[in-house]
């Protein structure tokens, strides 16, 4: 572990910021990378409430699927993103 594990953890998205943006203002998609997803999320009201649901259900998972990217782009070796509890 060197250089590469502090430029993910420049990278990486917190979790706890995640849930507080979600829980406040429903804004998750935007902080994870997908901002047309964000703004669709937006114009249709959260999917008219059924979208909010499930993103509530999913969103651990997409957080740790969108650091498992940041890892792998910032050149962090499999054995430690393992070790990071990414995979």
């Amino acid at each position: 572990m060197g250089n590469e594990i502090s430029i993910y953890n420049s990278r990486k998205a917190d979790k706890n910021t995640i849930w507080i943006l979600f829980l406040l203002f429903a804004w998750s998609y935007g902080s994870l990378g997908s901002m047309g997803k964000q703004i669709f999320f937006y114009l249709t009201l959260g999917g008219f409430g059924v979208w909010w649901l499930y993103r509530l259900f999913t969103l651990n998972s997409a957080i740790k699927e969108y650091n498992k990217g940041q890892a792998i782009l910032s050149g962090v070796s499999t054995d430690d993103i393992l070790k990071l509890g990414l995979l």
